[in-house]
């Protein structure tokens, strides 16, 4: 080989090794910014996590970090068995006269939190549960739709669809009732959701609420639905003699927890008007009798360390343009008692007493309903997971008590159509709040 040829060989060779070393320098250096990069997301993503970001700090949420935007994503469960006897000779065969089965009462979802700033939230709550019709579960049925800015003075504004807030029974949430569910008097005098606007306010010892609405039972409808009042007025006030607010957002009181004797009376009132206004149904004009209804309450509540008590008193009048008015009334008194940390016994005593005027003679009979049970709290101070067995005693005939009986069949008191005296209903309940 030439001398030439060799130095062009070694030449060649040492460009290919300088080429390679300049390639793997390069290689090298990505290699080095990619870990970079990466190492950077992941603190930035754990930075997300601790400041903002997600997670669950009693409740499942997503937040921004700053405070100003927040949604809490929850909701809760109630499962049954329910068992129904009663004797009942209309119905034609002794087989009818039993029922029982699974029931998935409730599956509520829940949405929550804050837009702007910590003082503008929201709340959307909907069930996917079967007791809101008793037949046709599984859709998807609006319960509260609301926002509220709280200012610096303690006062709060609400607009949206919301619970009319004239019962206590009503206002408290389905998960911290003292039974499986509430009784058959508020099945009679509830007043469920409205759309409306409320003004609130809470200090240390008194609290009121006052609310311009569409009137009881006008959830989900349009302002020219027959179903709305025209102009409907609601109040009430709390005055809180012993203990924290907090106690009276359920009607227990764990035993061996912090809460000490707690006292607070309430007092509730509620009109509509209907008839003078516009309404259609089905795109063609309804006429809407004319009539003011007023429903009212006087409550007690108290409660210690391990037991808790309640007593309502419930009126609505009835006043129908060109017929007599009427008057019906309701009773709750309830009470439980912890015997350990976790075990609770509790019984109920309610009523429903009718006005002959309103409903005429052989419909107007009263009916008492005791109730019995027991809770177990899987945890101890908490609603979380609870199982419920409990025993209701109809006493009277569901027939001859007009306004009880147009609520049955009722898939949340369990009561069914009857014409004769006595029914007895049991239900085991398990509840997963999350």
């Amino acid at each position: 080989m030439s001398q030439s040829k060799k130095l062009a060989l070694l030449a060649g060779a040492a460009l290919s090794l300088n080429a390679f070393g300049v390639a793997s320098a390069q290689t090298a250096d990505q290699d080095r910014a990619y870990q970079a990069e990466m190492l950077a997301d992941a603190s930035s993503r754990t930075s997300l996590l601790q400041h903002g970001g997600g997670g669950h700090d009693g409740q499942f949420h997503i937040g921004d970090g700053t405070g100003n935007y927040r949604l809490n994503i929850g909701g809760y469960t109630q499962f049954r068995y329910v068992l129904n006897f009663r004797d009942d000779d209309a119905v034609g065969s002794d087989d009818e006269d039993f029922a029982n089965g699974f029931d998935l009462v409730r599956a509520n979802l829940v949405f929550s939190g804050n837009v702007i700033n910590p003082e503008t939230t929201f709340y959307i709550r909907g069930d996917f549960g079967n007791g809101e019709t008793g037949e046709d579960g599984g859709s998807f049925n609006l319960l509260e739709a609301w926002g509220n800015y709280q200012f610096d003075n303690g006062v709060g504004l609400k607009w949206g669809q919301y619970k009319v807030p004239v019962l206590r029974e009503w206002n408290v949430s389905d998960t911290y009732q003292l039974a499986a569910d509430r009784s058959v008097t508020h099945s009679v005098f509830g007043p469920g959701y409205t759309q409306g606007v409320a003004v609130h306010y809470r200090d240390e010892s008194w609290g009121i609420v006052v609310s311009a609405n569409d009137g009881p039972s006008a959830g989900s409808t349009s302002f020219f639905s027959p179903a709305e009042s025209d102009i409907g007025l609601t109040g009430r006030l709390e005055i809180k003699w012993a203990g924290d607010w907090e106690q009276f957002d359920d009607f227990t009181s764990f035993r061996g927890s912090t809460e000490e004797y707690a006292g607070m009376l309430g007092a509730g009132i509620h009109w509509s008007h209907y008839g003078d206004t516009a309404a259609f149904a089905g795109g063609a004009p309804a006429a809407v009798t004319e009539m003011d209804l007023i429903l009212y309450t006087v409550d007690l509540s108290i409660e210690g360390d391990g037991w808790n008590a309640f007593a309502a008193f419930i009126g609505q009048h009835n006043d129908v343009d060109g017929s007599d008015s009427w008057d019906d009334f309701g009773f709750v008194v309830q009470a439980g008692w912890f015997m350990t940390e976790q075990f609770e016994l509790f019984g109920r005593w309610d009523a429903v007493f009718p006005d002959e005027d309103g409903y005429g003679p052989g419909l107007d009979e009263d009916f008492h309903t005791l109730t019995f049970g027991a809770n177990y709290y899987f945890v101890e101070g908490s609603h979380a997971a609870k199982f419920t067995a409990d025993i209701q005693l109809f006493l009277n005939e569901v027939d001859e008590n007009a306004p009880v009986a147009m609520t049955a069949p009722n898939a949340y008191t369990t009561l069914l159509p009857d014409s004769e005296d006595g029914q007895v209903a049991l239900r085991f309940q398990m509840q997963l709040v999350f």
